[in-house]
């Protein structure tokens, strides 16, 4: 038996090619596709199932949780349901093209099986007709198997006619149209059973029933359909073996076969059984041939789909037709990950990155039959438990399936309980279902495995992190925290949150943003957040503001700063009272920038961190002992904000603003909290008698708690964006108003919402 027939093929001049199912709906399996070519196109259907095929094959050491296959369902929907899609097929580059999911709503009805759709479905052109045939089990409460033949015309189904045997039966399927015989099927082959259809009545009438001098050890079911090679017919059958393993689970080996029939259907020809690329369920549906060769359409475990090219002498050697020597042993390397697997389908890392790359085009399911026999084919510990983690990926990247999500990855948590990433997974996990207490067990079980690691020096992940999406124990420790607020340990949440993002660990950008916009909404002071979904309700639409995601100010100074300067990227500053480098720091997103500018900071531990996080300098002493003598010239912002508020306005008459004038100012006079009242009025007046135009006054985080004033010079600012800007009443302004037209704040205070942060 032939296990690789594509080896041969390619090893002989063929090709294969994947049919990669565009905006598949969400990642399930693509299989036994069917193929045809009319006067000026060749059609490809693709069959699409609600589910993905979990087969473990390769001495079958990773059962899945109901046995070694499985149809893994939405657990909320446990019907197997079809639809098919129709594409283009270009038979010399292989490409797909113009792919839609046929429209068959104009005859579809309340089924009343769980097998739901058009299954199988063989492409036929009869009298320039576009049809398909294919078996439906869905019209009758007790899986009734019929073909049918649907005419297809732009995407849509025109017609749908149910094809009834003369013998009432239970379930008659596989019937192989003959191209060149319209209504006509080889309903059965050994013996061959003819039968041609009234396509008025529907009713199938046998017309040829032949006894044939082959002895197969199997029955020889139907596959694609019956197709002219010279005087021949000629078609590719299969034949099933299934059994129940020990634990009475269910298990099948499918196999394939050409036979070829002469003018007087006497089989003549036929090939020994054969695999397409050594998987255990395979199943053909279409075959098309013309001078350039054979093209042969498959699916591969009901999760992927493929076009095989074959010359007509290895159909010719595969059936007894000819006896030419084919090549058998010629390595091919073309860098195709596809044709690299064909070459040696029962090498791990081949089969790991052939996933990959199905899993990169978010087909999830034929990414998870890779990942598995990569799995079971491995002798890598360490890589084994990565492959088990990547396949319970791609059922969470599937979605709906969450006991099954679970259970895999428990099997990889199973074979390797002192690796971390599972532990993290399952944390995840939990946390998703709101079950926190059980989150923050698997995290800090997955802390203490990370840290023996750590200390054994062993390998933590392999070059498969970006998938699992684990990188270094951070993310453990996120977790942790998150589950703490929700078990009612809210100050132990927020200190964990903020000595996690003041840590020296290289904490990736996603969670570094995650993990700032915790502290800010879980602070118990009001932070306004950068609402970047709202981005083009801005007053005035700086230049860059599309590319800005997240911000660090407490109350959108930043943004601020950004649109009086119109989004410039190479401004400078004196940050005076910097405090955190990144929470509630409004230099910090202009450094990211490309500003620059210098800090100044009384607080030495808040320097030493500021150090570290940031790359503009601080200086680390009392802002009233420096000397603002040497700062000269334009500077495009100044902050001013220390404590309490009369020392905030004793740096600022010390500030040297004869010889310097700063475009921007946010100075924070504390209003709300300063009992003598003074010290807001006692600052305008000073910066108004230093020619500053007060843009927003009394701004706020909430409506109530008016804290700073917001300035400008207006001959450093373009008049336009003033007029847009400015406020001209003194009322308490939250900040969110003042930049965005928006009036309603609700949505943008720092309440505290569990939702939303699971949803981060």
């Amino acid at each position: 038996m032939n296990r690789n027939i594509c080896k041969t093929a390619l090893l002989n001049g063929g090709s294969l090619n994947s049919l990669i199912l565009p905006n598949n709906p969400n990642g399930t399996g693509t299989c036994n596709p069917s193929i045809i070519k009319t006067k000026d196109k060749t059609y490809v259907v693709i069959r699409h199932v609600q589910y993905a095929l979990y087969h473990s094959e390769e001495n079958q050491k990773f059962h899945s949780p109901y046995g070694q296959l499985v149809y893994l369902n939405p657990e909320d929907d446990i019907t197997l349901t079809t639809n098919n899609y129709l594409g283009e097929y270009n038979l010399e580059t292989g490409e797909l093209t113009n792919v839609n999911k046929v429209d068959t709503s104009n005859f579809d009805k309340k089924p009343l099986w769980e097998f739901v759709g058009l299954e199988d479905a063989r492409l036929i052109n009869w009298n320039d007709n576009l049809l398909f045939s294919g078996v439906r089990r869905d019209t009758t409460t007790n899986g009734q198997g019929r073909m049918e033949i649907s005419y297809i015309k732009d995407y849509k189904e025109i017609s749908r006619n149910r094809i009834e045997p003369v013998k009432d039966t239970y379930c008659e399927k596989n019937w192989m149209p003959i191209l060149d015989m319209p209504y006509h099927y080889v309903k059965w082959c050994e013996p061959t059973e003819i039968v041609k259809v009234d396509p008025l009545t529907n009713i199938a009438e046998t017309i040829l029933l032949k006894d044939q001098k082959t002895f197969f050890t199997r029955d020889q079911r139907g596959g694609s359909q019956v197709v002219r090679y010279k005087d021949y017919w000629v078609a590719i059958t299969h034949e099933v073996d299934l059994w129940y393993s020990e634990q009475n689970n269910k298990d099948s080996q499918y196999y394939h076969r050409f036979l070829v029939w002469d003018e007087n259907w006497n089989i003549v020809y036929w090939s020994d059984e054969f695999k397409f690329m050594d998987a255990q369920v395979e199943f053909c549906c279409g075959l098309h041939i013309d001078d350039s060769g054979l093209f042969i359409t498959f699916g591969y475990q009901d999760n992927a789909a493929y076009v095989l090219k074959m010359t007509h002498n290895v159909f010719e050697n595969l059936t007894g037709m000819s006896y030419e020597v084919l090549k058998n042993d010629t390595f091919i390397d073309n860098n195709s990950l596809l044709d690299n697997y064909i070459m040696n389908p029962k090498n791990d890392v081949i089969n790991f990155n052939l996933g990959l790359d199905y899993y990169n085009k978010n087909q999830f399911a034929a990414a998870l039959s890779f990942f598995l026999r990569a799995a079971e084919l491995s002798q890598d510990k360490k890589l084994i438990y990565e492959y088990l983690l990547l396949v319970a990926k791609c059922i969470h990247s599937i979605g709906r399936r969450e006991n099954c999500e679970l259970e895999l990855i428990s099997n990889a948590v199973r074979f390797d309980p002192t690796r971390p990433e599972g532990y993290l997974m399952l944390s995840i996990y939990f946390e998703r279902l709101r079950q926190y207490s059980t989150a923050q067990t698997w995290a800090k079980i997955g802390l203490s495995m990370s840290n023996l690691y750590k200390q054994s020096n062993n390998l933590i992940y392999g070059v498969h992190k970006k998938i699992i999406d684990y990188y270094d124990s951070y993310k453990l420790e996120f977790q942790i925290a998150l589950c703490n607020w929700s078990l009612g340990q809210s100050d132990l949440s927020r200190k964990q949150f903020k000595d996690l993002f003041h840590s020296d660990k290289n904490i990736s950008e996603d969670y570094f943003n995650l993990i700032h916009k915790n502290i800010t909404d879980l602070s118990p002071f009001p932070y306004i957040n950068y609402d970047f979904n709202k981005r083009n309700q801005l007053k005035h639409k700086f230049k860059g503001y599309e590319k800005i995601t997240k911000n660090f100010s407490q109350c959108l100074q930043d943004i601020f700063v950004l649109t009086m300067l119109d989004g410039k990227t190479d401004g400078s500053y004196l940050e005076i009272g910097s405090a955190e480098p990144y929470i509630g720091n409004n230099t910090a997103l202009l450094e990211k920038l490309g500003w620059t500018g210098i800090s100044i900071e009384i607080d030495k531990e808040l320097c030493n961190l500021f150090k570290r996080k940031r790359k503009n300098p601080v200086i680390n002493m009392n802002a009233l002992d420096y000397d603002y003598t040497s700062v000269r010239g334009e500077i495009d912002y100044l902050q001013l904000d220390c404590d309490p508020p009369e020392i905030t306005y004793q740096i600022l008459t010390r500030l040297n603003f004869d010889h310097c004038k700063y475009k921007v100012i946010t100075y924070e006079h504390d209003y709300y909290v300063d009992e003598s009242k003074t010290y807001r009025d006692k600052s305008r007046a000073f910066l108004k008698s230093k020619g500053y135009m007060l843009i927003a006054g009394n701004v706020a985080p909430n409506d109530t708690d008016n804290f700073e004033d917001w300035w400008i010079y207006p001959e450093l600012v373009d008049s336009e964006i003033v007029n847009k800007m400015v406020q001209k009443d003194d009322k308490i302004k939250n900040a969110f108003n003042c930049l965005y037209e928006i009036k309603d704040t609700r949505k943008i205070l720092g309440h505290i919402d569990s939702d939303k942060l699971l949803n981060l």
